[in-house]
């Protein structure tokens, strides 16, 4: 089930894991000419399209050469490619049928290989992220260093090559004015916290991305691990900030949140970034239980169905029409 339709928490929404990858004896792909990356795209898509394994029937390959710019920038709004993919023509992406896995080719690295479900499931994420990882390494061989572990292009990946991450709805933290105080809490302990679409992006919707910064030195075990007790600390501030509002502040709390679905529910258009706030209102008005969960689609994946090149379609709408086209899609579903 695609991540963001699978069940969560109302503060853990989903899970991914990462790992980079590099072949041994190649130069990383910023260094290489066009007609060499495409060589070790093919190379790289073989070794999971031709191989023994019942994944070789499950993902499509994706040339970003053969994409619309609208196209790239839909794949990075359901997070199957990196934003930085998004101008790259010579880099290509397998995708399997329910969005779970993508393996991105020559982007910073020659493999970025990523699992994302929905849910809380590190654990899970992880042995999904070997298991393929394995199927590649059949017909591939990586370059490795008996101390460092995995090279990659990127100093901050070498070690494991694992980026381990969940994305949390915080929005009553947000709303009591205490994020920056205790994400700011967790910035010496190897965790980094990104927006909603990772690196350099900023946490709309009240929606953050907790990862690990450490790959050196750690196993991957031990970086789950301590990920874990980061994410369900956080977890806990949200959980007692959520009491709080609606103890000290719940006429001005329901107040907010309700106007909020009542503008998604008539507005006749509307902007991505208001139609993310609002709807990160709504979805936790929600799991607070003062709105039903009755609608078609949850507000999360109303928020990625909704992202400027997702609503686009064939990208031949203006951004009134989109803006149109969205007020529509929220009313219809919420």
């Amino acid at each position: 089930m695609i991540w963001y339709n699978d069940l969560n928490d109302g503060i853990i929404l989903s899970t991914r894991i990462r790992l980079a990858r590099n072949i041994e004896k190649t130069p990383f792909p910023s260094i290489l000419k066009k007609e060499e990356k495409e060589k070790v795209r093919g190379v790289l898509s073989d070794s999971i399209l031709k191989s023994n394994s019942t994944l070789s029937k499950d993902f499509e390959l994706f040339k970003l050469d053969e994409m619309t710019a609208v196209e790239k920038s839909a794949m990075a709004e359901e997070h199957l490619i990196s934003p930085q993919m998004i101008k790259d023509n010579e880099g290509a992406v397998l995708v399997n049928k329910d969005k779970t896995m993508s393996i991105m080719l020559m982007e910073e690295d020659h493999i970025r290989l990523q699992i994302i479900k929905g849910g809380y499931c590190l654990d899970e994420a992880f042995d999904l992220a070997d298991k393929v990882d394995n199927v590649m390494e059949e017909s591939l061989t990586y370059a490795f260093d008996e101390k460092f572990g995995y090279l990659t292009a990127c100093p901050t990946n070498v070690g494991t090559g694992m980026r381990a991450s969940v994305m949390m709805h915080l929005g009553a933290l947000v709303m009591t004015g205490n994020i920056t105080r205790v994400l700011q809490s967790f910035s010496g302990m190897g965790i980094a916290v990104r927006g909603l679409y990772g690196e350099g992006t900023d946490a709309e919707g009240a929606l953050y991305q907790i990862s690990n910064s450490v790959t050196l030195g750690l196993s991957e075990t031990e970086i789950i691990e301590k990920l874990k007790t980061v994410v369900e600390r956080i977890s806990e501030m949200e959980k007692q900030a959520r009491k709080m509002l609606m103890k000290n502040r719940e006429d001005d709390l329901k107040d907010k949140l309700m106007r909020s679905y009542g503008i998604l529910k008539y507005a006749v258009k509307i902007t991505s970034k208001e139609a993310k706030t609002m709807l990160s209102e709504v979805m936790l008005a929600q799991n607070m239980g003062i709105i039903d969960s009755d609608g078609k689609m949850t507000p999360l994946e109303l928020i990625i169905k909704t992202s400027p090149s997702v609503i686009s379609g064939d990208g031949g709408l203006s951004p009134e029409e989109r803006d149109k086209k969205r007020a529509e899609l929220i009313r219809n579903n919420l």
